[in-house]
C-alpha cells in the first residue's frame, strides 16, 4: 500500500509550443529543474528516476544524470505504451520510495515532435531515394490486419470506437456531436483562462465546432488533441520529508496500470469493443485510494480525443455505462458541474504531454493555485481510458 506514504513536492513544465527550437533534452532539463526548484530540492539529491520508454521518451536517464549533476541514481525504471505509462511511472516511483530504494524520485516526459515526428501521423518518411511516402508498421504492434485498410492513425481508430458507441447505445449523430462538442468547447474555455495553454487566445463556439472538417467520421477537427513540443516533471518523496519541504504537499493515494489481452493502446480486437479496461482495474484504484468517485473534486482525464474523456467518465464510475454522452449534455464538465474535468484545457486545448500535464494541473488544483481553481478541491483523479490512473489528495 502506498496510500499516504508518498507525496508530490515539486512540479515543473516548459512552455508548450508547436515547434520549439530546443531539443527534447533541453526541454526535459528545464522541466526537471523547475520541479526541483519548486520542491526546494538540490538536483544532486535525486536518486530515483522514472520515464516513459523509447521511442515515446527520447531523453535517457544518463543524459539527465550528467546534465543535473546527480551523485548516484539508485533506482530507475521505464514504462511502455505511451499514455498508459502515466500511472506506471507514478507507481514505480512511489514503490521505490516506500521500499527504501530511493528517497527523491523524478518522473518526467519530454516531447519534441517537431523534430522526431508527430504521433498523430499515419505515415513515415524515411527519406528513401525515390522520395515517396512509406507506411512503417512495427511488427511488434501486430497491426497487419488493420493498417492495410486505412486504420493507420490514432484518430482513425478512435473514430471506430465512437461509431461503435453510437451503434450500441443508439445515439444519433447529433447526440454524439452535442456530447463531444461539450467536451471540446468547455476545455477550450478553460484554456482561454490559462496563460500556459496553446489555445489561450483561440475562442471556440458551436458554429465553429460543428462546421469544422471531419478528420475521421464522426470525429471533427476539434475532437482531436494538439501536437506540440514541451515537457513536464514531478518530484516524489516520502511524506515525512515532504512535510518538511513545504506546507502543501500533495499525497499519492493510489496508482494503477492494467493490460489485458488485446487491450493495448488503440487495440480494436477485444471481445467487448467498448470496454477499454476491465472494471476490476477501477475497483482496485478506488479500493487502494480509500475513496470513491463521489469523493473526487476534480478530474484530469486523458483526452487524445474528446471521445476518450466521455468513456473515462463511464470507466471510472462517474457516469453509468452508455450514459456518458447524456451526462455530458445534462451536467457538463465546467466549473459549476458536479465534476469539473480537464480544468487546464486538456490535450485538446492546453497541450499534449502524454497525460503528464494533467498530473501537474491536478497538483495545482490541490494546492489551490490553478488558473481555473475548483473551490476546496481535496481529491483529484488523473486517469487514462486505459485504466492507467493516479488518485491524489491534499
Amino acid at each position: 500500500m502506498i496510500r499516504g506514504k508518498v507525496a508530490i513536492v515539486g512540479i515543473g513544465q516548459t512552455e508548450f509550443v508547436k515547434a520549439s527550437p530546443k531539443s527534447a533534452w533541453e526541454l526535459a532539463m528545464e522541466a526537471v529543474l523547475a520541479a526541483l526548484a519548486d520542491a526546494g530540492v538540490d538536483p544532486a539529491e535525486v536518486d530515483g528516476m522514472c520515464r516513459y520508454t523509447p521511442p515515446f521518451e527520447p531523453v535517457s536517464e544518463p543524459m539527465l544524470v550528467r546534465g543535473l549533476g546527480i551523485r548516484e541514481l539508485r533506482f530507475f525504471s521505464e514504462a511502455p505504451l505511451g499514455g498508459e505509462a502515466l500511472g506506471a511511472v507514478m507507481a514505480h516511483g512511489a514503490s521505490a520510495i516506500v521500499s527504501g530504494q530511493a528517497s527523491v524520485v523524478v518522473a518526467y516526459r519530454a516531447m519534441s515532435q517537431s523534430v522526431g515526428g508527430r504521433f498523430g501521423r499515419a505515415d513515415g518518411r524515411p527519406g528513401g531515394a525515390d522520395g515517396g511516402t512509406h507506411i512503417v508498421v512495427p511488427e511488434e504492434e501486430n497491426r497487419s490486419f488493420s493498417w492495410p485498410y486505412g486504420l493507420m492513425s490514432p484518430g482513425q481508430l478512435f473514430a471506430l470506437w465512437a461509431t461503435r458507441y453510437m451503434h450500441v447505445h443508439r445515439l444519433s449523430e447529433e447526440d454524439l456531436a452535442r456530447a463531444l462538442g461539450t467536451v471540446a468547447l468547455q476545455q477550450r474555455r478553460y484554456a482561454n483562462n490559462n496563460p500556459c495553454a496553446l489555445m489561450r487566445d483561440r475562442r471556440l463556439d458551436w458554429e465553429t465546432y460543428l462546421g469544422a472538417r471531419v478528420i475521421s467520421w464522426p470525429l471533427r477537427l476539434f475532437d482531436l488533441c494538439l501536437e506540440n513540443d514541451g515537457a513536464c516533471a514531478v518530484v516524489l518523496t516520502g511524506t515525512e520529508r515532504a512535510r518538511a519541504l513545504r506546507a502543501d504537499p500533495v499525497y499519492l493515494l493510489a496508482a494503477t496500470q492494467t493490460l489485458a489481452p488485446y487491450r493495448e493502446p488503440m487495440g480494436i480486437y477485444t471481445e467487448d469493443l467498448l470496454e477499454l479496461f476491465t472494471p476490476a482495474a477501477a475497483a482496485r484504484l478506488w479500493q487502494g485510494a480509500g475513496v470513491g468517485p463521489g469523493d473526487v473534486s476534480v478530474a484530469e482525464l486523458y483526452d487524445a480525443t474528446s471521445f476518450m474523456t466521455m468513456k473515462s467518465l463511464e470507466g471510472y464510475g462517474f457516469a453509468a455505462e452508455g450514459q456518458g454522452w447524456k451526462y455530458l449534455i445534462e451536467e457538463g464538465i465546467g466549473p459549476d458541474a458536479p465534476l469539473p474535468v480537464n480544468t487546464h484545457g486538456g490535450h485538446l486545448s492546453e497541450g499534449y504531454i502524454h497525460g503528464m500535464n494533467g498530473l501537474t494541473e491536478a497538483v495545482r488544483q490541490l494546492r489551490g493555485t490553478a488558473c481555473n481553481q475548483v473551490p476546496d478541491a481535496s481529491v483529484a483523479l488523473v486517469g487514462a481510458p486505459s485504466g492507467s490512473a493516479v488518485v491524489l489528495a491534499r
